[in-house]
């Protein structure tokens, strides 16, 4: 019997419709077009690592890389602009994407708009990152300020958090409009207008669709059936750690820019390594290969395998969530939190910081080994 009360808000939404799939090993996915069936590929994170990024870099650069994700995100999910449909449709649809951003992100959201002024205010509770920090310069600001932009067709919206609960207010607030308004209301909200675009080319369905796994039995859905995985109000908790929803193309868009100022990948290995460490010390005696290998497909990963040899650890992943940019990554996040657990859970130190890649297959494959 399926447990009401912990996937209760996924099945009433999403898996009735179709729209999101969590029941794939290996797989998470969703459609929530109103033009063309594309099922994009997401990971379930966890909030801590970036509750640790958002302390250890510049607010402006956080809150850029937020935006430019925000905005793709919104342009190949094929989120309704104003200028496609009425403003009665513009307005049911805008419902739509906040509940599906609240399925993860928040406990409750509710909101206010003024289309003639471009403007948007949300009132949040319990919003992931910025609940722990006190802001949330990549999802909460960025990643807004990006939908709303895209939604509105007006690159100069930008998005400013008056209020957060990590800073003791009762809920967090934040407020999208077009950078002039922001000013004339008072606010110094960042001016980021110009927008890296990366496209959903014909390939993307070819290298993403739903494949039988190999190695991995677990799916999202199972993890939160047997209670694995616990949810309620918004959020997805293992042993405390919360984790979210997010569209693939995040973790391309965050090496990259990561990539383009000094020290930027060490500083996302750290965390990631980090919080690696902080999971294995609260699962205790597992083994590492055992423990991934059930873990991280359930994440959205896709087919993954554990082999340890003479204490050397490979990982070897397959149909992990392809983009255009897969050559210009080296998946930092994903190999320092693995790191982390090897680490945690073996007590010694091991660094996996060789990746090969291949897409020979038809989709996406990597090589992990130190």
């Amino acid at each position: 019997m399926v447990k009401d009360k912990i996937v209760s808000w996924f099945i009433r939404n999403y898996l009735l419709p179709r729209a999101q799939i969590i029941d794939k090993p290996g797989f998470i996915a969703f459609d929530i077009s109103y033009k063309v069936d594309i099922y994009l590929r997401q990971f379930l994170l966890p909030e801590s690592i970036f509750v640790e990024i958002e302390q250890k870099l510049e607010p402006s650069l956080l809150y850029k890389i937020g935006k430019i994700f925000g905005y793709n995100f919104a342009e190949f999910s094929n989120t309704v602009t104003l200028e496609d449909v009425s403003t009665k449709k513009f307005l049911e649809y805008t419902k739509i994407m906040v509940k599906f951003v609240e399925g993860t992100y928040s406990s409750n959201i509710k909101y206010k708009i003024n289309l003639k002024d471009k403007l948007i205010d949300f009132r949040m509770k319990n919003f992931i990152i910025c609940r722990n920090t006190g802001g949330g310069h990549i999802f909460s600001e960025g990643g807004i300020a990006g939908i709303w932009a895209w939604a509105l067709q007006d690159p100069t919206i930008e998005a400013i958090q008056p209020k957060c609960q990590g800073r003791g207010d009762s809920e967090c607030e934040v407020i999208a409009a077009p950078y002039h308004t922001l000013i004339k209301m008072g606010y110094k909200p960042f001016k980021c207008s110009k927008l890296e675009k990366l496209e959903i080319t014909k390939d993307y369905q070819q290298f993403n669709q739903i494949r039988k796994t190999k190695w991995s039995n677990n799916s999202l859905r199972t993890l939160l059936d047997s209670g694995f995985l616990q949810y309620e109000h918004g959020q997805v908790i293992y042993k405390k750690e919360r984790f979210f929803m997010c569209e693939a193309s995040f973790i391309y868009i965050l090496e990259r820019e990561l990539a383009k100022i000094k020290n930027g990948l060490k500083i996302l290995w750290e965390c990631s390594f980090a919080f690696g460490k902080k999971l294995a010390s609260l699962i205790e005696k597992q083994d590492p290969c055992k423990f991934i290998t059930d873990f991280f497909p359930a994440l959205g990963f896709g087919d993954v395998l554990v082999v340890e040899k003479e204490r050397n650890y490979e990982i070897f992943v397959n149909y992990f969530p392809w983009l255009d940019w897969w050559k210009d990554i080296e998946f930092v996040m994903f190999r320092g939190w693995l790191s982390g657990i090897i680490s945690g859970l073996t007590r010694q130190n091991h660094q996996l910081n060789t990746i090969k890649k291949d897409v020979s297959g038809g989709y996406l494959s990597l090589h992990i080994t130190r």
